[in-house]
């Protein structure tokens, strides 16, 4: 009996196709891996930032968030005690209590505005006193949310108003 051996072509072309569909989906699966690793690594970098954002306003500001600083403003200081400002942020609504430095019986409160959007109510809201007109009394400067509104000071009345566009404060 004989032994005969012989090689067949189509078998080494057969299993090389199928090693190379073998490796690309591999190669796919590997990529798809990669790609949602990222996706879900992304997102719990961003959600770390911005819990550890609202965190540290909350060292800052408290909650509700509230800033305070005192400043001389041209009107109810005797003795040399400045006028306090508190600005804080009410559930959305911006509320500025001022007292005056001599008489704290003769709070003012300026309603602001009311901020619109999703957890606005961990928004900070800053003031700072700058004389915008020139008239030699400092104006009220509020920041909050990006934006900035400035309130006239208006000593014959003891308060501050928001300007009119002729007025032009910036």
């Amino acid at each position: 009996m004989a032994i005969m051996h012989r090689e067949l072509q189509y078998l080494p072309a057969v299993r090389g196709r199928q090693s190379q569909r073998g490796e690309r989906v591999g190669a796919i699966a590997v990529i798809s891996f990669v790609c949602i690793g990222l996706w879900i690594a992304y997102r719990l970098i961003t959600a770390t930032v911005s819990w550890g954002s609202v965190k540290l306003d909350d060292i800052r500001y408290g909650y509700p968030r509230t800033f305070q600083t005192d400043g001389y403003i041209g009107y109810r200081e005797q003795g040399g005690v400045p006028t306090h400002f508190t600005v804080v942020n009410a559930h959305r609504q911006i509320l500025i209590l001022i007292v005056p430095g001599s008489n704290p019986a003769h709070v003012t409160v300026i309603k602001g505005p009311y901020l619109v959007g999703s957890e606005q109510e961990y928004s900070p809201a800053t003031v700072e006193l700058v004389d915008r007109n020139h008239d030699g009394f400092p104006d009220l400067r509020l920041h909050v949310d990006g934006q900035t509104i400035t309130y006239l000071n208006d000593p014959r009345r003891h308060t501050f108003l928001i300007p009119h566009s002729a007025e032009g404060a910036h």
